[in-house]
């Protein structure tokens, strides 16, 4: 009896921190459903606690960073620790309110279990106010909004910077340009949200396929770029030959359709002394018009 009555009196006490608490603490299941979802979740994210029950947890992230949420569970919930602090990694995490607004938060994400099954909670807080808006307009103008990738102003100027490293220490510097097979038909089958779709996934692929050293950006349309460092033109081809391959074998679902499409790739190797990038893009790019005329999903080295 003085066990049970411990455990009511523990469980009345967590009850009122999670109702009275100012941070967010949100629970889904492992499809991603919303189980719980407390009071200061309903003042953060702005949704009533019964609406968001049974909901998806994608309606608390932006549209932009659904594919890569999901596989960051996937891995925390493929490893051994029970604890992460998002805070702790190098980009911000952002969550996005009923309105559509958005705000920068610190996540701790956990492990939990009940009745056998797996569940993963959450604490949020909205740290909007300690980030300096300069900073985020800054993140912004660096990146694409569908993809996440880095634009083709901001890939050109860590171009520029990583060519004069090369040449300072004379060291090996390529370049990639992934141009998507038949996208202008792939949209007009399957719609444009299916196109966004594959440009997604094409996108987390090579960020999960690609080094850490590697650039990678989308150049425009179905355009993508990588800068590979330290890299001569074999050993660009390796890197380029296993994105072609995984591309092919990948399904992107969109709907209740499963969609495959393959990738051109261009490769180049900067030249002595050689800084802009004009020059490696620019040779880059003919091989990839080599690699559509001969039959697309294939790779092409310049070797002009």
């Amino acid at each position: 009896m003085w066990f049970f009555g411990q455990k009511a009196k523990q469980l009345s006490l967590s009850a009122d921190m999670m109702r009275i608490a100012d941070d967010a603490v949100v629970v889904i299941d492992r499809y991603q459903t919303i189980v719980m979802f407390n009071d200061g979740a309903s003042r953060i994210f702005g949704y009533g606690t019964g609406e968001a029950l049974g909901l998806s947890l994608d309606m608390l992230i932006p549209e932009r960073f659904h594919l890569a949420h999901g596989v960051m569970v996937d891995e925390f919930g493929a490893g051994k620790a029970n604890t992460r602090h998002m805070g702790e990694r190098a980009r911000q995490i952002h969550g996005r309110r009923k309105d559509g607004s958005e705000f920068i938060a610190s996540v701790q994400i956990m492990r939990l279990s009940y009745q056998g099954q797996p569940y993963y909670g959450a604490i949020v807080r909205d740290i909007s106010k300690d980030k300096q808006t300069e900073d985020e307009l800054l993140r912004l103008a660096a990146t694409d909004p569908l993809t996440g990738a880095f634009n083709r102003r901001e890939f050109t100027a860590i171009a520029e910077r990583e060519a004069l490293r090369a040449v300072r220490y004379s060291h090996p510097l390529s370049l990639l340009m992934c141009d998507l097979d038949h996208f202008k038909k792939l949209n007009d089958i399957y719609g444009h949200a299916a196109g966004d779709r594959v440009l997604q996934r094409f996108t987390q692929m090579c960020s999960n396929t690609l080094r850490n050293v590697d650039i990678f950006a989308r150049w425009g349309g179905e355009e993508f770029v990588a800068l590979l460092p330290e890299t001569d033109v074999e050993g660009a081809a390796i890197i380029a030959e296993r994105l072609r391959r995984q591309m092919a074998e990948m399904i992107v679902t969109s709907g209740d359709q499963n969609i495959t499409t393959t990738v051109s790739i261009g490769l180049s190797q900067y030249r002595d002394g050689e800084i802009a990038i004009d020059g490696p893009l620019g040779r880059a790019d003919s091989a990839v018009y080599e690699a559509k005329k001969n039959g697309r999903d294939r790779i092409s080295i310049y070797r002009g």
